[in-house]
């Protein structure tokens, strides 16, 4: 479960005087699953509607949906879980999906970007190297699957415009950026860990 609020978020909310709500099909932004919460509370600005906070039926973690523009917060994780991932690349792929999730589109481009790096220095590269150059380690080494060039190189270019040009980036090509990232992840950590039947 990727925690988008710090270590115990929302401990002491009270879901005991909460009220049934319109039930809203959504994907939980905490545990993944697809829910339709009915519990939780209706505030208002005014006589307006403005939001209900859901309480996930499955984590039991708050959903804000905005009725206004039929959002959650924070919404669906982009991107796959990915197992066997090494510690530190771990949370920096939870923290660039957790960033995805909350519309800090340009963030999660910067540390996908960042993730290539951490890949390349724990598959041997020396920690010395110019980011080019730990792309090019992951090319030569064979980290990158046939035809990935193209992956890689647009979650590099992408990460650097994020990091080096003023300039905000967008959901849909952020969406691109992590599932090509997810794709190198399977590929180079999960794929290689499947035990064959």
């Amino acid at each position: 479960m990727i925690n988008v609020f710090g270590k115990y978020p929302f401990k002491g909310i009270d879901y005991h005087n909460s009220t049934t709500l319109d039930s809203i099909p959504m994907v939980c932004g905490y545990c993944g699953n697809n829910v339709a919460p009915d519990r939780g509370y209706h505030i208002t600005a005014g006589k307006q509607p403005w939001l209900n906070v859901y309480k996930c039926p499955h984590c039991g973690y708050p959903i804000i949906y905005c009725v206004r523009n039929f959002e959650s917060l924070p919404g669906e994780l982009c991107g796959r879980s990915i197992k066997n991932l090494p510690e530190n690349i771990s949370a920096l792929y939870d923290e660039c999906r957790t960033n995805y999730s909350n519309k800090c589109y340009t963030s999660a481009q910067m540390i996908a970007r960042t993730i290539l790096m951490h890949i390349a220095i724990e598959q041997g590269a020396d920690e010395n190297l110019s980011f080019a150059k730990d792309v090019e380690y992951l090319d030569l080494k064979g980290y990158i699957p046939p035809n990935g060039k193209k992956w890689v190189d647009f979650i590099r270019t992408s990460g650097n415009q994020a990091n080096h040009e003023i300039i905000i980036k967008e959901k849909e090509e952020t969406e691109k950026v992590i599932s090509f990232l997810s794709m190198l992840l399977l590929f180079i950590y999960e794929l290689p860990n499947t035990e064959m039947n």
